[in-house]
């Protein structure tokens, strides 16, 4: 599957010099010379270690200090959120566990869950039935984020229960960042991202770059709920992203949906065993 895989990539990138040019292109020669183990590049920051994909040539910070220009009107619509979110937590059947589905047994042996633990639950934002339930939400995810290029990545209501930790754990790629609004933030629970710990705050947003090692602590004594929204990170081109889009559908169609398969597949490519290990 290895030597498929690096074949149709090398096809891939072949197909897209001729749509676009070798220039727009470097990053994405890179970053495939990378996979398929011609070059090795380690990231700049000691605690920044994605699983899957590491893109070469962007910023590498833990923390995002300077906020995307719709974090603004993400905030002010918070009030509107929450409403949403309150009649979500009127049936709340509406979320589910987060350890759920073809990634369930990974995200268990991650996150250290239960099997169909309610400790860490979510709703997802890209189901069907958030366009009749979250309807402003929606709408205002959709004048925000680039639909057109997938985004957001990830929109979800993240809930986590009173006691719980989500142990140390690095997100999958560097091209994404992540962003929280706070939506019901009880005291005593925090994040850490690289090295620094921060907490939420009730209608206020921050961003990351979860390639980094984070974690989180509930010590407070109710859920805590937040909006997580993942997007492309500001710095890679239409171009880039529009590689990157069709380097991962590929190697899901060989691998499967799977994050650990893909993990695997992805350092065998490599040929980098330590890269097997869970982080």
């Amino acid at each position: 599957m290895t030597e498929i895989l690096s074949r149709q990539l090398r096809d891939m990138l072949a197909e897209l010099r001729d749509r676009h040019g070798t220039i727009a292109l470097g990053r994405v020669e890179e970053f495939v010379r990378v996979m398929i183990g011609e070059k090795h590049i380690r990231p700049p920051e000691r605690l920044q270690r994605p699983e899957l994909y590491f893109f070469p040539g962007l910023p590498s910070r833990a923390w995002h200090e300077e906020p995307p220009i719709w974090m603004a009107r993400l905030e002010e619509a918070w009030p509107v959120i929450r409403r949403e979110l309150d009649g979500l937590l009127a049936a709340p059947a509406s979320f589910v566990p987060y350890a759920k589905g073809s990634d369930s047994s990974y995200r268990e042996e991650k996150f250290r869950l239960r099997p169909r633990s309610e400790n860490w639950t979510i709703y997802d934002l890209h189901e069907p039935a958030a366009e009749e339930q979250c309807p402003e939400t929606m709408a205002l995810l959709r004048t925000i984020f680039r639909f057109d290029l997938g985004e957001p990545v990830t929109a979800q209501f993240s809930a986590l229960r009173a006691g719980s930790r989500i142990p140390p754990h690095c997100g999958v790629a560097n091209f994404f960042l992540t962003a929280h609004l706070g939506l019901i933030t009880p005291g005593g629970c925090r994040i850490r991202v690289g090295t620094e710990t921060r907490g939420w705050t009730e209608g206020k947003g921050f961003v990351f770059d979860d390639s980094f090692e984070h974690e989180v602590w509930h010590d407070g004594d109710a859920t805590r709920i937040v909006l997580v929204a993942r997007f492309w990170h500001p710095a890679l081109s239409e171009v880039e992203i529009e590689a990157l889009g069709m380097i991962h559908e590929r190697v899901i169609e060989l691998t499967g949906e799977s994050t650990a398969e893909q993990r695997e597949a992805l350092a065998s490519l490599r040929g980098d065993a330590s890269e097997r290990r869970e982080v």
